[in-house]
């Protein structure tokens, strides 16, 4: 298996700061995409799986602390390291608060930068602990490949039944409520996440109507067992 190189999404309306940040992050090993507003953030996450997002503060529209609430808040666990230009405590304070597992003040040490960066995706690694493949059952899904096999067989799933599949995955054991899912599939709107539960059922279920591994928690949301 080829050695997985960590993706880290950077959020900036400063392209020159983007353009930077992305060549130094790519010098030193790492595959670096950047968005210049949360829109078109949440239309990589939407579809990529990072290992690390860089959010800057002070964005029009939303903040990058309140784009880390919202992504913490959809159950996802990928780490953040917050960049701003603010240096007063409690606004280091407000940052960490929001989910944020980092907090750097511009200008900073791009060796500072690159230390930080590692170390948040090394124990976000050692803590997620997903193996390659997931069973259910007879069926295998493919972390790598995003497909499902039941022997030679392969199931395509759409890319809303992936990011929907990993987000599960991610929070296997955990309810997650459909808000949480229909905010971590950037506002689908929760009929279409139940829409999206019974297309998985019929792919990774023995018997969909009666689920042994993605089941329903009555007024509360979805859990996956595996």
């Amino acid at each position: 298996m080829t050695k997985h190189i960590p993706h880290i999404l950077i959020v900036d309306d400063d392209e020159r700061i983007l353009k930077l940040l992305q060549q130094f992050l790519g010098k030193n090993g790492y595959e670096v995409s950047t968005a210049i507003s949360v829109v078109k953030a949440e239309e990589y996450i939407q579809s990529t799986n990072f290992d690390l997002l860089m959010l800057d503060v002070m964005m029009p529209g939303i903040t990058g602390i309140d784009f880390a609430k919202k992504i913490k808040s959809a159950g996802m666990h990928v780490p953040i390291i917050l960049l701003t230009a603010l240096s007063e405590p409690e606004e280091r304070v407000r940052g960490l608060e929001s989910g944020a597992d980092d907090y750097l003040t511009k200008p900073f040490e791009p060796r500072e930068l690159l230390l930080r960066t590692q170390k948040l995706i090394d124990l976000y690694n050692l803590h997620k602990k997903i193996p390659d493949n997931i069973a259910f059952g007879d069926i295998i899904y493919d972390l790598n490949t995003k497909e499902l096999k039941n022997g030679h067989d392969i199931m395509k799933l759409s890319s809303t039944e992936q990011k929907l599949l990993d987000i599960l995955i991610e929070n296997k054991g955990k309810t997650v409520s459909r808000m949480a899912l229909s905010d971590a599939m950037h506002g689908i709107g929760e009929r279409s996440v139940d829409v999206q539960i019974v297309r998985l059922r019929s792919k990774i279920e023995l018997d969909p109507k009666q689920p042994r591994f993605l089941q329903t928690i009555r007024h509360e949301g979805y859990i996956l067992h595996i």
